[in-house]
């Protein structure tokens, strides 16, 4: 356990060289959450003395280079779970692979959790169509309904392209790795952190 207000990367990357040199490990694979990725961290993890793998998610939203080149990318879904039949049943899970950058990447698609954040964007757009229609300058300040607003002089509407580009990533997640795993086992390692 570290304060809260320590950067991974002075904590991870000395944890692993600590760790390496205890149990005498060669070979040493990182599985983190997207909150764990900065510049520094992957460059300390690609550092070729260190020979750290690692499966991390990404910022999806955020990072250019995943929304433009890794998510818009063509191809096809390699099913690792099909849809199940009892609540007991792994979640459906797609994987498709997209080298960008010289950096390989994993869009992983859930389609029940595509399902389920698509009707809760409609819940929301019909909210906010009949909010509009009784009192529109409620939702300048609400940050959640404004994301789907279009603001003119005159009048607030609903944005269909906002919207709509909020589609892209429903049920979807990013992986980045320096591994030559399976598309598959990238993806359930991840799951399982």
């Amino acid at each position: 356990m570290w304060p809260g207000n320590t950067t991974d990367v002075k904590t991870l990357i000395p944890v692993i060289d600590r760790i390496r040199r205890r149990f005498q490990i060669d070979r040493v694979c990182i599985v983190a959450d997207r909150g764990t990725i900065s510049i520094e961290v992957l460059r300390a993890l690609g550092d070729p003395e260190r020979n750290i793998g690692y499966i991390l998610g990404t910022r999806m939203r955020n990072v250019n280079q995943i929304k433009r080149d890794v998510l818009s990318r063509a191809g096809r879904y390699k099913e690792v779970y099909p849809q199940g039949k009892s609540p007991k049943d792994p979640a459906p899970l797609k994987v498709k692979e997209v080298i960008s950058g010289g950096s390989r990447y994993f869009v992983c698609l859930n389609t029940k959790q595509a399902r389920r954040e698509a009707m809760g964007r409609q819940a929301i757009v019909q909210a906010l169509k009949e909010q509009i229609e009784k009192d529109p300058k409620r939702l300048i300040g609400n940050k959640g309904y404004r994301k789907y607003l279009k603001f003119n002089r005159d009048n607030i509407t609903v944005d269909r392209d906002k919207i709509e580009a909020d589609s892209r990533f429903d049920g979807k997640w990013v992986l980045r790795t320096n591994t030559d795993l399976d598309p598959a086992q990238v993806a359930l390692n991840y799951k399982e952190l």
